[in-house]
């Protein structure tokens, strides 16, 4: 049976090139993967429409979703589920069908914890991260030679994938790993992993940041293979 490819689905303000170092290290398993741009700069668009954005290769596929983009990889892991064989979660949001995220943080803050600064709210509604603000807030404890190119290459994020109930009808019916980080600053450990262990998913700890793709690539590629 042929390996799956890892289809790679961003974060808020980020590309699809924030994954290149965790697509190197995949490579170095014999493992393909594809990270698309998601149109997540577009006001008005949500995961229903940011998983139709993906052009799924043939074949088998693992599905990863970091941070803002756990919105939308289980919709498009239901999607595909017949050919799916695992979802993982790394430093991400989760869906709850027939809630939106937005509710759910206001019913739990502790999913979302204030980082020391924030982004810019734009004309258009969608938010941007100053250099210094994003370095002292999403890449907090990412060595400097590792956080400031991917900074360099943020863009502006658009808000309905959080506001909207979400498209997810039910939880896909494929394995599905979480991969918490103990020192991130953006997505709550403790909560992360309550959230895990209440969905039956399974948990996997990395130290260290919200961007294990930079900081820890062999690592997480470790996980992603195994999953």
């Amino acid at each position: 049976m042929a390996d799956p490819t890892v289809v790679l689905l961003h974060g808020a303000w980020h590309r699809g090139s924030c994954w290149a170092p965790l697509q190197e290290a995949l490579a170095e398993r014999s493992l393909r993967s594809v990270a698309p741009d998601l149109p997540t700069d577009r006001p008005g668009l949500g995961a229903a429409d940011y998983a139709t954005a993906v052009s799924l290769p043939e074949g088998e596929l693992v599905v990863v979703g970091h941070s803002l983009g756990g919105l939308t990889a289980p919709v498009l892991a239901a999607r595909a589920a017949d050919r799916v064989r695992a979802l993982v979660l790394v430093a991400a949001m989760v869906p709850e069908p027939g809630r939106s995220h937005m509710d759910l943080v206001k019913e739990d803050p502790s999913i979302l914890p204030r980082p020391i600064a924030s982004p810019t709210r734009n004309a258009d509604g969608t938010t941007s991260w100053s250099v210094e603000a994003a370095l002292g807030a999403m890449y907090a404890g990412v060595p400097p030679e590792l956080a400031e190119p991917a900074v360099a290459r943020l863009r502006p994020q658009a808000w309905t994938v959080t506001k909207e109930v979400t498209p997810l009808q039910a939880w896909p019916a494929v394995p599905t790993t979480s991969v918490v980080c103990a020192a991130d600053p953006m997505a709550a450990p403790e909560a992360s992993r309550r959230i895990a262990r209440e969905r039956g998913f399974t948990l996997r700890e990395l130290p260290g940041d919200h961007f294990p793709m930079l900081t820890r690539p062999r690592e997480l590629a470790e996980i992603i293979a195994s999953a």
